[in-house]
């Protein structure tokens, strides 16, 4: 197999399949497709390229199998993957097996990458599982998660595994055939092939998203941002492709996204930086702002607002005029940075590591 030039040393890959991908609009699997991934990933196992699968679609095939009157929208999805989880990972298993290879079966939350020992008893399972010919395929208890230990969407947990598993690539699969200009669906709207490390994409429309994932374009792009941060190449590409993962490794297909090629990798910095909460920040004020970047402390009158659904021991975003510089992680939970901003005089400390421009600041606290 060759592979395009950009990834001629690619030898893990981390890829990402979302709902649309594996399911049909009634909830039933996409056998077709199913087969054509797992074929894939078969081929790149006996080409010496080891693969991590992160697969959604648990809980568009567990719908089906509900009734309606469910308390919640929260209990139909927690129900509907309990449901979907292991019709799903069976289709897989059988088909891995008529392949000759077997796959595993591990389900995270965001607790399993915030806790440094929990995130390292998961790297070395799945390195372990990975050196024994094993295909892990990933997803997130859904039928567990709720706001404070949700990762948010798969292609979060894609980014975040891909660090955790020091993954060359991270290959998203999706309906789009990429990043395009504006809305796909728009006349005139232009692929982007190629994308470098910082370039700026403010004026590009992302807010398209599907019906079943809850991703859209622009989680997928915060997702690759954090990958790309931390020396993880990317690739967003289509599942309407002949050979699903096969074609975007060996020819000019989908979008590619370029690495920080600056990022030291000691693996507390790309710890921090790929656990971070998506839009989730905490403004600060330009005293906060010049007191953080030299070594200081956080108080409670540098705080001008906070975003997000954030909870102690995640890591947030910390933006100055709107622009974010640093990513630390908070010993408080939003409720109450809420509360503690409001405090007139108040030398309270939001405590936290802080990673600025790459580089952990272990001072700040």
């Amino acid at each position: 197999m060759n592979l395009r030039a950009e990834l001629k040393d690619v030898r893990r890959i981390v890829v990402k399949v979302g709902s649309n991908v594996v399911t049909k609009p009634n909830g039933k699997c996409d056998l077709r497709r199913l087969r054509i991934i797992v074929e894939d990933i078969c081929e790149l196992q006996r080409e010496g390229i080891e693969v991590v699968l992160v697969s959604s679609g648990a809980v568009n095939v567990g719908r089906a199998f509900l009734e309606k009157h469910l308390p919640n929208k929260v209990v139909r999805q927690q129900c509907a993957s309990a449901i979907g989880q292991p019709k799903l990972i069976n289709k897989y298993s059988d088909l891995f097996e008529e392949n000759g290879s077997i796959c595993s079966q591990i389900l995270l939350t965001h607790d399993d990458f915030r806790n440094q020992q929990r995130f390292l008893h998961g790297k070395e399972t799945i390195s372990t599982l990975l050196k024994n010919n094993v295909i892990p395929i990933l997803n997130e208890n859904d039928s567990i998660s709720y706001t404070d230990i949700s990762v948010g969407d798969n292609d979060h947990l894609a980014a975040q595994a891909a660090q955790m598993v020091e993954a060359d690539l991270l290959l998203i699969i999706t309906t789009a055939k990429g990043l395009y200009d504006r809305d796909p669906a728009e006349k005139d709207a232009k692929l982007i092939k190629y994308v470098s490390f910082g370039e700026r994409m403010d004026h590009i429309d992302m807010r398209t998203k599907t019906a079943t994932g809850r991703g859209g374009m622009e989680s997928k792009i915060d997702a690759v941002s954090k990958a790309t941060h931390v020396g993880v190449k990317c690739i967003i590409s289509s599942k309407d492709n002949e050979r699903i993962l096969i074609d975007p490794l060996t020819s000019n297909s989908g979008t590619l996204f370029d690495i920080n090629n600056d990022f030291n990798s000691d693996s507390r910095n790309a710890w921090l930086i790929s656990t971070r909460r998506y839009n989730c920040a905490i403004d600060v004020s330009r005293e906060a702002y010049e007191c953080l970047i030299n070594n200081g402390s956080l108080l409670s009158h540098g705080v001008l607002e906070a975003e997000g659904a954030f909870y102690k021991g995640d890591c947030v975003d910390l933006r100055y005029n709107g622009e974010t510089f640093a990513v630390g992680m908070t010993e408080f939970d939003r409720s109450e940075v809420d509360l503690i901003k409001k405090m007139e005089n108040c030398e309270v400390i939001l405590k936290m590591n802080l990673v600025i421009n790459g580089e952990i600041n272990e001072k700040i606290s």
